[in-house]
């Protein structure tokens, strides 16, 4: 099936007006983030039985139609692993296709790799082989060829008839539901700016090797990176390395002519943006100890270490029954925060509250006293 390209609101309406009289459409995006902070779309590929469709946002105004389209409730839209999309699509349109079938969740839910890639997952399925062709293309970059035309539309080619096998799979397991709540959760989310300031420091590379007054340093050195990032839409190490962040934290300059002494800052930022950097720098100097980061991972005292013994036992024992693997029920990072007494947790809730989130609460009080 030789995909369509759809450069114009008249044939997007056309298209759109078809596809919202199915109940499945399949949906894939491409896009671009490599010099930018947000992703920009770059292409959206539609699929229904029997049509493919490219449709090339950078030609016309697309988001009036696919804003509609994705937010028909009535037309449940087909993905594969689908986090991106969803971010890309959410700044686009505002909106979040909603309702969605996740096509590597539905694997997850029952195998024990949960995050199959598209082309393993078609060749596991359907036993063909996609080629691994242009997956360097630059999809804000026009024209584009029929071969990269082709390797967009394989992205949801297949993507109808691994969801018809899946939902039958899982509704044969009882599972379907499970499936259902992943994505209701996904749809209730929010995929833009949902930036934790006060943790982007940990993004830093070389940050283990540092002090706690030097970590405090780094953390507002690396909020004042992230805000320039989002503000400028550019990549946060565009904006400063990390190299010369962790080398601004063991420095500790007190004002700007210090700061811009360092490395080669007064080449890469303006006067101002080192000023305002300096800012930064001063209000950790004035931060109490009490509020400073730490690298440390908090100890687990020897009731709690007894208890996530127990606790990832248990995980591994339940996804081995149930043909899953043990990150999707609940993975060790998780496992810990219960120990330590968060209840604000995804095994807590919906499907895996039922399996196993209430087992492990007993787990967790039996063994951490």
């Amino acid at each position: 099936m030789k995909p369509e390209i759809i450069e114009s609101a008249q044939a997007l309406e056309h298209l759109c007006d078809e596809l919202s009289q199915q109940e499945f459409i399949a949906v894939d995006t491409e896009f671009a983030r490599e010099t930018t902070y947000y992703p920009h779309l770059g292409l959206v590929q539609l699929a229904s039985n029997g049509r493919i469709a490219c449709v090339d946002p950078l030609a016309f105004d697309a988001r009036p139609q696919l804003t509609a389209l994705m937010q028909n409730r009535s037309v449940t839209k087909i993905f594969h692993a689908c986090l991106q999309d969803l971010e890309v699509l959410e700044l686009t349109l505002g909106v979040l296709p909603c309702p969605l079938f996740d096509t590597q969740l539905a694997h997850a839910l029952m195998n024990e790799d949960h995050q199959i890639s598209y082309a393993r997952l078609v060749t596991a399925e359907l036993d063909i082989h996609l080629p691994k062709t242009e997956t360097r293309t630059n999809w804000l970059k026009r024209p584009l060829s029929p071969a990269q035309l082709e390797y967009a539309a394989d992205d949801v080619r297949y993507l109808l008839d691994i969801q018809r096998k899946q939902q039958a799979e899982l509704q044969e397991l009882d599972r379907d539901a499970w499936l259902q709540d992943e994505c209701t959760k996904l749809c209730s989310r929010s995929f833009v700016n949902q930036v934790d300031y006060t943790e982007i420091w940990t993004r830093v590379k070389g940050k283990e090797r540092l002090r706690p007054h030097e970590l405090v340093v780094l953390q507002e050195a690396a909020i004042w990176r992230e805000q320039q990032a989002i503000n400028n839409d550019r990549p946060r190490r565009r904006i400063l390395k990390d190299d010369l962040m962790i080398e601004i934290a063991v420095r500790q300059p007190n004002n700007s002519t210090e700061l811009a002494r360092i490395g080669n800052i007064n080449r890469i930022l303006e006067p101002a943006a080192i000023d305002s950097l300096a800012e930064a720098i001063n209000s950790a100097h004035d931060k109490p100890e009490s509020a400073w980061p730490s690298n440390r991972r908090r100890q687990l005292s020897e009731g709690q270490n007894k208890a996530l013994t127990a606790v990832l036992a248990h995980i591994k024992s339940t996804a081995n029954r149930l043909g899953i693997s043990q990150g999707m029920l609940c993975n060790r990072k998780n496992a810990e925060k219960l120990v330590l007494g968060n209840r604000d947790l995804p095994v807590l809730s919906g499907w895996r509250l039922e399996y196993i989130g209430s087992d492990l609460l007993q787990l967790v009080d039996q063994t951490s006293n």
